[in-house]
């Protein structure tokens, strides 16, 4: 991936935001429930272009994006004195990357069938691994042979995975050789996030994705055990010895800025634009439109890197005019 350079997606601001005005997160949930149903709604009749089962796999991407944010709400929740807070952050850059992940998946069905055979792949070796080191164990030889293995078959089926497929993944990692005549097929991985940003066509989305790439890389520092994630949590921690050197009011505001407004941002952003990008797909669903829409106008009032991605991407993918 070529370097993404501040000077290149830096975007500056023009208005700013209102600081009086305060954002119950209550009313952040119920936007996300919204975004989340109509969404599932939709996908209930396929897109042109995409299969029945194409489809659904989408919707459970938007189901599995409202059940983190429900996670990320919970750990928020516990307050500058649990130290648990800031995994919200970390929980924060799954949501960016189902964004990332629904952004190939709305420009071409074909990218739902890589997304769904990496899926079965990554399933399948861990069998393997499970077998091979559990298969002389007696109390595991009804579930390797007689659960695991046909539900391994049957998944595969469901996933598109071909006989040539599967024995390739067996040849790679287990050095089974593949049978006579049988050529190897490998089953692709599904782009990382940096990788998605070279493999969108649309102009303004790829734009999006790579303004949002510095910051999924301070999500990251926070997943990777960093010193940022650490140094958060004992700054939170009550018993930690650091703690003396801020005071209440220094670990409250750090714990709103760093915690607050950045994993809430984080959880609630991607489903609002991954649910306008959706909409492309529906240009003549005024409820998917209308649930984006209301949720980016409060989207807008609250973070000033909303603002960004609101001029950025989110009017051009709800078609809204000026």
């Amino acid at each position: 991936m070529q370097k993404i350079r501040i000077v290149d997606v830096a975007w500056p601001n023009t208005q700013d935001i209102d600081l009086d005005r305060h954002v119950d997160v209550a009313v952040l949930d119920g936007h996300v429930k919204q975004c989340a149903a109509a969404a599932t709604t939709s996908l209930k009749t396929p897109p042109p272009g995409y299969s029945p089962l194409q489809a659904a796999h989408l919707s459970w991407m938007f189901d599995a994006m409202r059940f983190t944010h429900t996670t990320i709400r919970n750990l928020v929740a516990k307050g500058s004195s649990s130290p648990e807070c800031v995994d919200a952050v970390a929980l924060a850059r799954m949501q960016l990357e189902a964004l990332y992940s629904v952004c190939l998946l709305v420009q071409d069905a074909s990218f739902v069938d890589i997304y769904v055979k990496g899926f079965w792949r990554d399933a399948y070796a861990q069998y393997l691994l499970d077998r091979e080191e559990r298969q002389g164990l007696p109390r595991f030889s009804e579930y390797l042979n007689q659960s695991a293995g046909p539900l391994m078959e049957q998944l595969r089926l469901q996933s598109g995975v071909t006989d040539e497929e599967k024995a390739t993944v067996e040849l790679e990692e287990l050095g089974i050789p593949l049978p006579t005549g049988m050529q190897p097929a490998n089953i692709r991985s599904f782009p990382t996030p940096g990788s998605v940003i070279g493999k969108v066509t649309h102009p303004q989305r790829q734009k999006m994705l790579k303004r949002l790439y510095p910051e999924y890389k301070r999500l990251c520092a926070y997943a990777h055990g960093s010193a940022q994630s650490w140094m958060a949590k004992i700054a939170f921690w009550e018993r930690s010895p650091l703690r003396k050197l801020h005071t209440e009011g220094e670990r409250e505001k750090k714990y709103i800025h760093d915690v607050v407004d950045l994993a809430l941002f984080f959880s609630f952003f991607p489903v609002v634009q991954s649910t306008s990008e959706l909409a492309t797909l529906y240009p003549s669903d005024v409820e998917l439109q209308r649930v984006a829409i209301e949720a980016w106008n409060l989207l807008l009032e609250m973070n000033l890197l909303g603002k960004i991605m609101w001029e950025m991407r989110g009017r051009s993918s709800l078609g809204v005019i000026g």
